[in-house]
């Protein structure tokens, strides 16, 4: 029994998409101007997804341009956001950014197995555990 089935857990995959998300922002945020594909988080996480999921040369091209493109869209959400504190601010850069994952998740399916696509859920489920321990470790 798999606990991230999103028959089973919806719940589950909507959170997860939505770390994934912030996640990317993150990640984007981290880089600066440089460009998305050579930044080390993106290099980083294309490794552990060509090795944990065994990818193919087709799919390891195509998920690097479908995490561009994420990237991209993150960041201008970002920067569209960036002076706004406001509820209502939040609430709609959070509706946005769940857009870009379930776009990102659309766009997993048309490259992924239905297993691969376990596993990536998998390690965005470790990334969050990850992102929760570095927030927990600051001051």
């Amino acid at each position: 029994m798999d606990p991230l089935k999103p028959a089973r857990h919806p719940h589950l995959r909507a959170a997860a998409l939505l770390l994934v998300g912030v996640l990317g922002a993150g990640i984007v945020h981290a880089q600066g101007a440089r460009p998305a594909a050579r930044s080390p988080e993106m290099q980083q996480r294309i490794a552990q997804a060509k090795q944990r999921l065994q990818l193919t040369p087709q799919q390891e091209t195509q998920l690097r341009a479908i995490l561009q493109e994420e990237a991209q869209k993150l960041r201008a959400i970002r920067d569209k956001y960036a002076n706004d504190t406001t509820l209502q601010g939040r609430g709609a850069r959070s509706r946005e950014l769940q857009t870009v994952q379930e776009d990102l998740h659309a766009k997993l399916q048309g490259v992924l197995s239905p297993a691969q696509l376990d596993e990536w859920d998998r390690m965005a489920a470790e990334r969050r555990a990850q992102a929760r321990e570095r927030r927990q470790q600051q001051p």
